[in-house]
This record gives structure tokens, sequence and C-alpha cells, in this order.
């Protein structure tokens, strides 16, 4: 059976109430699920969504009904920072929430805390009702955060950083003002016994949220057939006309595919982003230039000069050490394999990681394998990644008792780490 499979997650912090696009029944997932099907009309639907998700936690049924709620804003990062030192590269997960507004009260809460793990959240929509605080620009929350980080390691600060893997959503969470006093809405308790003479609601800067969230009809565009797809997988498959599919905006798009060809019926299908780049100012298009300018230990063959460098990158979330050594081993082995557009019956893990994040990886997979850093970091970080081609390639791996092994390639991804990975 295709390993496209509709399953449901485990181990998911968030929980998120939707409605189901088709017949209206309440639909409670897991912030990760980006494609499932009704417990009730059995309609398939994908979740889309345009720049990030708004979400807003629910007023407490115990508090008054005649006060305006006011809903303040939170940034909500979770994913994989790697810091790349004259050392080396340090990988360090990051799962923050920040409160995203100027001159809030003392004693309103820095961080969601739990409450995003012990609450379920809800898609703001025109319906919802209450008056939404302008949140300040995510970078400009971002790098306050950073300040802890930096002074802890002054004396070594990274040379320059990605982040990769990334899921950054907007989480609104309510308040109210009754009898001059300021409650959290969720706690139903007072944040400040009296509130300040000069806080007037009427001069806050105010917003009306868009709805960036959009569910999309799981059913093929080209020949109408159900499309196939893991709870997070970012592609589905339509295995009638062997077609792969991504939702781009409110509607589904063609993805490029290849397939090297399986040599065991038991053999699983795992994908990687294909990507040619220019790198400027680096110059970086060559094998030759990538065993140069790494020094790696191998010598240099005539046509290597000519042959064409692409990078490698898991099309999955992963262990950031376990995904910076297969890009770097990629990046090495450089596989050629028979390619065909074709979708067999064996199993096929989930895409969970988009082409732009697996194009920012480039750099983190460079200052991996340069050497020496000292003299190739600095230019490595003023350097840009400009992609020229990218492409979704299915490769086959031997299933073994702990790892799944490709013996052309001679490299091994352990089992236990891909489960471990599912909910980064």
């Amino acid at each position: 059976m295709l390993s496209f499979a509709i399953s449901a997650g485990k181990n998911i912090s968030f929980t998120v109430e939707h409605q189901c696009p088709q017949c209206g029944a309440p639909i409670t997932l897991g912030e990760e699920v980006l494609f499932f099907v009704c417990g009730f009309c059995r309609v398939r639907s994908c979740i889309a969504q345009k720049n990030f998700a708004r979400y807003y936690f629910p007023l407490s049924a115990d508090a008054p009904t005649d006060n305006d709620i006011i809903y303040l804003p939170y940034w909500r990062f979770k994913g994989v920072r790697y810091a790349c030192h004259f050392s080396g590269v340090e990988p360090r997960f990051l799962d923050i929430s920040a409160l995203a507004m100027e001159g809030a009260l003392p004693k309103i809460p820095f961080s969601l805390g739990f409450r995003s793990q012990a609450l379920s959240l809800k898609l703001v929509s025109n319906k919802t009702q209450g008056k939404f605080i302008r949140p300040l620009e995510f970078k400009t929350i971002l790098q306050a955060l950073d300040k802890p980080g930096r002074a802890l390691k002054k004396n070594n600060p990274p040379v320059f950083q990605e982040d990769i893997g990334e899921t950054r959503s907007l989480i609104y969470s309510p308040f109210y003002i009754h009898k001059d006093r300021f409650f959290d809405g969720i706690l139903n308790t007072p944040i400040q016994a009296v509130l300040p003479g000069d806080m007037d609601i009427k001069s806050l800067d105010l917003c009306r949220p868009e709805k960036e969230t959009v569910f999309v009809s799981g059913i093929c565009p080209d020949c109408g057939w159900n499309l196939e797809g893991h709870f997070n997988s970012l592609v589905l498959v339509c295995r009638n006309c062997q077609t792969l599919w991504r939702t781009r905006g409110n509607k589904l798009g063609k993805i490029k595919y290849k397939s090297a060809k399986p040599k065991q019926p038991d053999d699983v299908m795992i994908p990687f982003w294909k990507i040619k780049a220019d790198i400027p100012p680096i110059a970086m298009e060559t094998y030759a230039d990538l065993i140069r300018m790494g020094n790696l230990p191998k010598a240099i063959q005539p046509e290597w000069e000519h042959q064409a460098l692409y990078f490698w990158t898991p099309a999955f979330k992963l262990q950031p050490k376990v995904f910076l050594r297969l890009t770097t081993q990629f990046a090495i082995a450089q596989p050629d394999p028979p390619l065909e557009k074709k979708i067999r019956k064996n199993i096929h893990l989930p895409i969970t990681l988009p082409p732009g994040e697996a194009i920012q990886s480039i750099k983190i997979t460079l200052a991996s394998l340069v050497r020496p850093l000292k003299d190739h970091l600095p230019g490595l970080s003023k350097a840009r990644v400009v992609p020229r081609e990218t492409r979704l390639i299915f490769l086959p791996f031997e299933p073994r008792h702990h790892e799944y092994f490709n013996p052309d390639l001679n490299i091994a991804i352990n089992k236990n780490i891909l489960t471990l990975s599912g909910n980064l």
C-alpha cells in the first residue's frame, strides 16, 4: 500500500479548533496538521497558510459579557537555529513566545508559558469579537530575544546564523477592563489592581487581523482523484495520474519531481531537494570548487572542473546534527542516479521541509565543509544564495533493523531519529 497514508499526529503541543469546510463539523487538530479527512463527511482537505497563522485564545466563560475584549499579540517561533562560529556550526532548538507590543503593563506575562499546550486555540476570523492590538514586527521581537543569548556568549558571538525548519505564528491572548482593573481573560483574574489613569483604549494602535488560513480541497486538480498524504506533509500525491501537489494560496500547484528506481519492493523512498544555486560573491559552481574550498582529501579529476555542483537537502525535518550530517554527506557524494517520473507502491516518507528552507540551509552546509573557517566564514556570512534549479528527488533506501541504508552512497539514516524528529 502506498505510504502517503492519512493519520493523526502524536505528541503535538498545540491544538487548534477548526470547522470542516464541507459540512461545518467541529474538528480539533494539532498545529502540525496540514492534511486531514473529516470524520463526519469524509471529505479530504488541505490547510494552507499565507505567511503565518493567526490564532487566539477564547475568553473565559466566567468573564463579564459587558466589557470590551482586548487581544494582546504574542509572536511564537519554533525551529532550529544554526549558529556559525569559527569553531564550527552549533545548532540549537528553539520554541519561544514573546509579547509583541510596547508600553504594556508591567504584570502582563511576557510569554505564553504553558497556555498553548494546555488550551486549544482558534483561528481568527471576521466573526471574532474584540479589539486587536497591532503587533510589533517579528524581526524586532526576535532580535530582542537574542540579547540574553548574546550576553551569555559575548566573547564568542556567531559570525552568522540561520533558522531552518521554522514555524512562525501570531497568537492573541484575551484581556478586559472591569471596574478600572485590567483582567486576564483566560484566568479571569486582575493583572493590575488599579488601571493607570493615562491608559485609554481608544488611543491604542488597533488592527483587524487578516484571515491567513484557508482550506483547499484534497482532490487532484488534473484528474479528480483523491489526494493522499501524511498529516503533516507539505506535498500530496495523486496515485492515479502520478502527480504531486502543494498548496499555493487558495489552490494546489503541481510539484516537479523525479524518483530513482528502487531495487527491492520493500525499499523506502526518501525525499530530498536537489538544488543548483549561485552563491555570489563566492565562486562555487563546480564539484572541483567544493573540493578546493573544503580542502577535502580528494585528488581533483579534470572532469570535476566541468561537473555542475548540486546541493542535496532532506525534504523532511530532522534533528539538527543529523540534518547537517546528511547535507554534507550528499554534497561530497554528488549522487547522479538514473531518474524516472514515477510514484511506485514503495513506502514514501512525507515531505515536511519546504524548498525555501532547503535553499536557506546551503550556507550552513558550506560552513560545515569549508576549511579553514577563519578564512572562509566572513565571506560566507555576506554571500547570497540564488537558486537556479530546485527539484524534488526520491531516493531508495534499504530498510534494516535500526536504519535505512543506501548502499550506492553508503549513507544510513537511523529509524529512531526519524521518529523523534516528527514534532520538530
